[in-house]
């Protein structure tokens, strides 16, 4: 069950106050999308130490917030249940995840952590990017250095939607991320909604598991998880 809750923490993300400039060429003097055109880029993901978003969530209200150490961001999600602590790094507009901290408390009185590392750091966004544009991942996953799993990564970009939250309304720039483990069999889909300098608005994921886990992921209702931004600190 641990190592699905990693899988959607490593496609949170997290950000502050929404420009609607970035988002105000996408239309014509008649009003028509004309999104084909648009290059959507890294302030899709942003990095900036000041913001600081709480989330509706599946799990309960969540507090996410950024800090920057040496060249990498670490991106710190968490309530009083769980934590996921990302680190990432940017370069040439690309983002790639290199390490991923988490924490669940799974019943009362029990918990179950975990450190996963990457082979080759984890490509999440390959920007600039626009509509229908597509990408793929192949890598090993190691939890706690052990147990690799050969993981890929698909992910597209799907178009423009806006999204209406207890924060606001947003128009977003929808994705889809598919990820497939070999050795577990696990199949789990994220779809994405993000506007610029704020990122991520809100996230659906679907787990599907194999075997006992998949049944206690079941149970316990993670096999569908949500989050949608509440407020912007």
């Amino acid at each position: 069950m641990i190592t699905k809750l990693i899988l959607l923490a490593s496609l949170l993300l997290f950000s502050g106050d929404f420009n609607s400039d970035v988002i105000s060429h996408l239309y014509d003097s008649d009003s028509n999308i004309i999104f084909d055109e648009v290059k959507i880029g890294p302030e899709y993901f942003p990095t900036d130490p000041e913001l600081k978003l709480v989330y509706n969530s599946s799990m309960g209200e969540a507090y996410a917030e950024i800090k920057k150490k040496g060249s990498s961001y670490i991106m710190d999600l968490r309530n009083d249940d769980f934590y996921f602590v990302q680190t990432v790094y940017v370069e040439n507009d690309t983002i790639f995840l290199t390490k991923l901290e988490q924490e669940v408390d799974i019943f009362l009185f029990i918990s179950s952590s975990a450190s996963v590392t990457y082979g080759s750091p984890y490509l999440r966004f390959p920007f600039p990017l626009k509509n229908n544009d597509s990408w793929t991942w192949n890598g090993v996953e190691y939890i706690d250095e052990k147990n690799p799993d050969t993981i890929k990564v698909s992910g597209k970009v799907l178009g423009q939607e806006i999204v209406e939250t207890e924060a606001g309304k947003f128009e977003c720039i929808k994705f889809q991320i598919d990820i497939h483990k070999k050795k577990s069999g696990s199949h789990t889909k994220f779809y994405e909604w993000r506007a610029p300098k704020i990122g991520l608005v809100k996230l659906e994921a679907f787990i599907d598991s194999k075997g006992f886990i998949g049944t206690v992921m079941n149970l316990l209702g993670y096999n569908e998880m949500k989050f949608e931004l509440k407020k912007i600190l």
